[in-house]
């Protein structure tokens, strides 16, 4: 399966090709002729030799991308667990096979204003959704803001639940979204019989993961155990902040992003992944313009050049007068004018 990105004059396009040609079967019909909720548009071309899918990803940014630089909390999890539940359901009604779901974080699109979740149906993958929903689970177990205490406990028994043998998914995602009136998730106790025994185990939330062989890269997000009083709480390990990374390498005098109009401000670019976008929460330079987008480009350092790549803006990022499709990397130059929608800036190096 190969992927890319278009953008045409009204939309962006995540395209992903399948070598051969896929016999049109009930599935393609269903995902290509209906609006189903949840599911990313998408509209079936065959070319000689391979098919093209193309989901509509306007509006949207990647799961992957938006929790880049910013950590989930509680109701935000609650939230994804829902809209999954629902997409699910979905495609129950429409008898279609949730295992052709791509249920991975660069494939897995968030609204950029409401962050409802919307999946990538593709009749051609053939994957495992119970697998996948414990990478997922693993996967959000790691962005979880640590300062929230509901927000680790949930993680945790999520994550806890989906490690069980022939767990069913579905009865999971309804027990995880059912509004409970009770004191918060930190504060709720197991049963005496339940507690005893990781109570008797010295570390107790890190000896769980430790246990699990088949899943050892838990451990990376693990950090330490501290006991409360009403509960357990589980702490994450951050990675280093930017002014943190700073202090233990020296700090590249690369490239100058100089802006070519006085209401905007210069950027330093001084690490190998720079965020550009209007949401200070996710961006490193932000541009407070009404037609630049939260999360609206990328520079990024190989060791070598820089690059600028559109992360699928809603009004898109020109280089030297060329329009780039969404995830295109264009190398940069000294003096290569920059256009972020309505902001213009000069690489200077």
């Amino acid at each position: 399966m190969d992927v890319r990105y278009k953008r045409d004059l009204n939309s962006n396009y995540m395209i992903l090709t399948e070598r051969g040609q896929e016999e049109e079967n009930y599935e393609v019909r269903m995902v290509t002729e209906n609006r189903i909720g949840g599911f990313l548009p998408c509209v079936c071309q065959k070319r000689e030799g391979c098919t093209e899918y193309y989901y509509e990803i306007t509006g949207k940014q990647s799961m992957n991308l938006m929790y880049e630089r910013r950590k989930l909390n509680c109701r935000q999890l609650k939230s994804l667990l829902k809209d999954l539940e629902k997409i699910l359901e979905a495609a129950g009604e429409y008898l279609l096979n949730p295992d052709h779901f791509l249920l991975k974080p660069e494939y897995m699109y968030l609204h950029t204003r409401t962050e409802k979740l919307f999946l990538c149906f593709d009749p051609a993958y053939e994957g495992d959704m119970r697998e996948a929903f414990l990478d997922w689970a693993e996967y959000l177990l790691g962005k979880l803001d640590k300062s929230d205490s509901d927000g680790i406990a949930f993680g945790y028994e999520l994550y806890q639940s989906a490690l069980e043998p022939n767990f069913s998914l579905m009865e999971i995602l309804r027990r995880h979204t059912e509004e409970k009136e009770s004191e918060p998730l930190y504060m709720r106790k197991e049963p005496e019989e339940i507690q005893e025994e990781p109570s008797e185990k010295n570390g107790g939330w890190k000896d769980f993961f430790r246990k699990k062989n088949r899943r050892p890269q838990i451990e990376d997000y693990v950090a330490e155990a501290e006991q409360l009083n009403s509960g357990s709480m589980l702490f994450l390990r951050e990675q280093p902040s930017k002014e943190t990374a700073y202090l233990g390498e020296d700090k590249k005098e690369g490239l100058v992003l100089r802006s070519l109009n006085p209401e905007y401000p210069d950027f330093a670019v001084g690490s190998d992944t720079f965020i550009i976008g209007k949401n200070k929460e996710g961006a490193d330079g932000c541009i407070a313009s009404p037609t630049v987008s939260r999360l609206h480009a990328r520079i990024t350092f190989d060791g070598a050049v820089y690059h600028v790549e559109d992360l699928n803006s809603t009004n898109g990022t020109w280089v030297d007068q060329v329009q780039l499709n969404p995830y295109e990397l264009c190398p940069l130059k000294n003096g290569s004018r920059i256009l972020f929608a309505g902001a213009e800036y000069e690489a200077q190096f």
